[in-house]
């Protein structure tokens, strides 16, 4: 049986015994079916995995005993993706895809084509659950590494970094300082507008192709961070 692989924050360099939370206690209770004495894997996302052992189980929570403590290099890429608001669940699927691949972080973006941006009261429950989907990512991927998630921003509020890299159909391969931090953004359904594009070349932002086809927004993310994994050396 696999070992199970569960997000637990705030550990630290955390020893002895450790109560879970209710969402890893639900978990191990209600679907996995767990057992006293079983092994288990945790994560920090922050760089540890933890291997524990379950020490008592019962209705109301999990206690584990950690038994050691691994500290992992970050492995992600230099790049924060900078996405577009687009359909719900086409944003969930790149979150997911994009965490597996090693993102940095991610910057939900709001652009002129951006349909109905959330309220505050619907950007709460989506924050809640944009983050357990980065989590269930690490999870699954074995990222040790939880990605930034930052609160969407209007387009033209966005601080820019130094190397800024835009998927655009007319253009060509960009080519990066891979000594530096990247910003990949990447426009909603029918990109980025005229106006958009503009202004973004104007502040050095490059223009990089994705190839000869029109990509639908959530499989240029995808393309778009493996295209600069390579030159980073990553993939």
């Amino acid at each position: 049986m696999k070992t199970a692989r569960l997000y637990a924050d705030a550990l630290g360099h955390a020893t002895g015994e450790v109560v879970l939370s209710e969402r890893n206690h639900h978990y191990l209770s209600r679907v996995l079916r767990a057992k006293t004495s079983q092994v288990i894997e945790l994560f920090d996302g922050a760089g540890r995995s933890y291997q524990a052992v379950i020490e008592n189980i019962s209705k109301r929570e999990t206690i584990a005993q950690i038994l050691n403590i691994t500290e992992h290099k970050d492995k992600r890429l230099p790049v924060t993706l900078g996405l577009a608001l687009i359909r719900s669940d086409r944003f969930d699927w790149a979150l997911q895809k994009v965490t597996e691949l090693g993102v940095l972080a991610i910057q939900p973006l709001i652009t002129q084509f951006t349909d109905s941006p959330p309220n505050e009261g619907r950007l709460k429950k989506k924050w809640g659950h944009w983050q357990e989907i980065l989590v269930n990512a690490c999870e699954q991927s074995e990222n040790n590494w939880l990605p930034v998630l930052h609160r969407p921003s209007y387009l033209h509020e966005l601080v820019l970094p130094q190397q800024v890299v835009m998927a655009h159909p007319a253009s060509e391969s960009a080519y990066i300082d891979t000594t530096k931090e990247s910003l990949l953004l990447i426009g909603p359904e029918g990109g980025f507008s005229d106006d958009e594009v503009s202004s973004l070349l104007k502040k050095q932002v490059k223009p990089m192709s994705l190839g000869p086809t029109v990509l639908r927004a959530e499989t240029a993310a995808v393309v778009g961070l493996t295209l600069l994994g390579h030159q980073y050396g990553h993939y």
